[in-house]
């Protein structure tokens, strides 16, 4: 462990009262480079003077960073009992008034994959035959893309699917399940910075955003609230993490359709 990195941490860990030093340093290093990257930021002393400067909120943001825990399909479960119920319902609706049959989806920060294969499940139930549907997933983080490729996840992990689901759409493995090969192919997995780079698609129907603006500055969220608006169709839907709020200036371009599970559609 470098000098510079070992300083950082052990700043970090006296500041928080959390001891970095039991995670492994190749996935704590990915960890805070992660969190650098968002700020712009590619020195770990430059980072730590911030940090000094910044007080509690960043090495609070950080620590969330380090700390975020394997998520589980359907988490939260309500936003996605909303969207198989009303959102996706309206969706077909609208595709069916213009005699198309395709679907088009974005997880925006899908982490280890299970939101965007829980859209598939959502969107496959809910819609029945007939229908293309095209699930566009990414995320900054590699180590996270690549366990979503794999597509193989602890029992925990599929606590809120009944099993009736779970047969359907998984194959049971020594000490977990697998993602079936025909869900899979719904998904389509890609590294991409929110921050930095263009939206991924134009012309989509939803877009998933849940639980990631929180790390973000609000010139951040700015720019990527307003690449959602410029990626949906007009009619689309935005869903967002329910500790979130979308950004000034949002108001007339998109209408809260849900408050409490804060989904929200885009205006005409």
């Amino acid at each position: 462990m470098d000098l510079a990195f070992k300083t950082l941490v052990d700043y970090v860990s006296r500041e928080s009262g959390i001891n970095l030093r039991q995670y492994r340093e190749s996935y704590l290093r990915r960890r805070i480079e992660l969190r650098m990257k968002m700020l712009g930021i590619s020195d770990y002393g430059e980072y730590l003077r911030l940090l000094k400067n910044n007080g509690n909120e960043e090495i609070h943001k950080l620590i969330n960073t380090i700390t975020i825990n394997v998520t589980e399909f359907m988490r939260d479960r309500t936003p996605f009992e909303f969207f198989m119920k009303v959102v996706l319902p309206d969706i077909a609706k609208r595709k069916e008034k213009v005699r198309s049959n395709i679907v088009r989806f974005w997880s925006a920060g899908c982490s280890c994959g299970e939101e965007p294969y829980s859209i598939a499940i959502c969107a496959l139930e809910a819609l029945g035959e007939g229908w293309l549907v095209s699930i566009y997933a990414t995320d900054i983080d590699d180590a996270c893309l690549e366990m979503a490729k794999e597509g193989f996840y602890r029992p925990t992990q599929l606590k809120n699917l009944n099993k009736m689901l779970i047969n359907k759409y998984f194959e049971k493995e020594d000490d977990g399940y697998r993602v079936k090969k025909f869900l899979k192919k719904y998904v389509r997995f890609k590294k991409h910075d929110l921050t930095t780079e263009e939206p991924v698609s134009r012309y989509l129907d939803c877009v998933f955003c849940r639980n990631v603006m929180i790390y973000f500055s609000e010139q951040q969220k700015t720019k990527v609230v307003n690449d959602f608006y410029n990626a949906l169709v007009d009619g689309g839907y935005l869903i967002i993490g329910k500790s979130e709020t979308l950004p000034a200036g949002f108001k007339g371009k998109f209408e809260c359709i849900n408050l409490r599970e804060k989904i929200y559609q885009k205006t005409k």
